[in-house]
């Protein structure tokens, strides 16, 4: 850029000696300068200097900016689309065995699950992990089928003799719900049992119970307190 002062053409860079741009040698006198004009030459001056300052600021700041590191590949693709972790389907949980029930109380053993649930109503109330019987005899394991509690009572001692031996042991709850030519079958506790041992018996063992339902000293309180004699109860396998 170039800028017209008393008549010569000067380069920005030459502002300095615009003072001899007249082709005189000789500085012209301060006095002869009006102070506006002083004021006016200070002011192109200062104008020429910002526009020079421009042209160098301006091509430096455009270079650092092209040199920057390209976008990553598909950036706006990768934002605008997340990746999504893939995911199990849900699985909807298995219906209650109470749905069916049609009683106000009934209790549900299942052999094969060594589980047992307790339905007031089509409501589930309480569930919990069991001992049933040994498969291997007739009179060790626990016969499928509909019954009814027909007694209830603390603090026992439940003797009796089998294929795999005979037994004396004390009980917190008893509550029984069968009796046959074998003797008697019912709900009861069983402190000897460790708590991680019910539900996890090999029913086709000497290991599992002489054909009543074991539970869990808490487990048996439970339904203790919920039962009453005739609640019915339902083996299956």
């Amino acid at each position: 850029m170039s800028s017209t002062i008393q008549g010569k053409t000067v380069r920005p860079g030459g502002l300095r000696y615009s003072y001899y741009a007249t082709g005189v040698n000789k500085k012209p006198q301060a006095k002869a300068k009006a102070p506006k004009k002083k004021s006016h030459f200070k002011g192109v001056l200062l104008a020429l200097i910002l526009i020079a300052a421009a042209f160098v600021i301006y091509p430096s700041v455009s270079a650092k900016t092209s040199s920057l590191p390209p976008s990553p590949k598909n950036a706006t693709t990768q934002a605008s689309s997340p990746k999504v972790v893939n995911q199990a389907p849900a699985v909807a949980a298995a219906p209650s065995i109470c749905t069916t029930n049609q009683l106000s109380k009934q209790i549900f053993v299942s052999i094969s699950k060594q589980h047992l649930w307790v339905c007031n109503g089509t409501t589930q109330v309480f569930d919990s992990a069991v001992v049933t019987g040994d498969e291997q005899h007739a009179d060790t394991l626990t016969p499928p089928g509909t019954y009814h509690i027909y007694a209830m009572a603390t603090n026992r001692t439940l003797t009796g003799s089998d294929e795999n031996g005979s037994w004396n042991d004390f009980v917190n709850y008893w509550m029984p719900f069968l009796y046959n030519q074998y003797g008697a079958y019912g709900f009861h506790d069983a402190t000897w049992r460790s708590p991680s041992a019910f539900g996890h018996v090999d029913i086709n063992t000497a290991n599992a119970s002489n054909g009543c339902v074991e539970l869990p000293l808490a487990s048996a309180k439970w339904i203790y307190n919920w039962v009453n004699v005739g609640t019915t109860v339902t083996i299956q396998n």
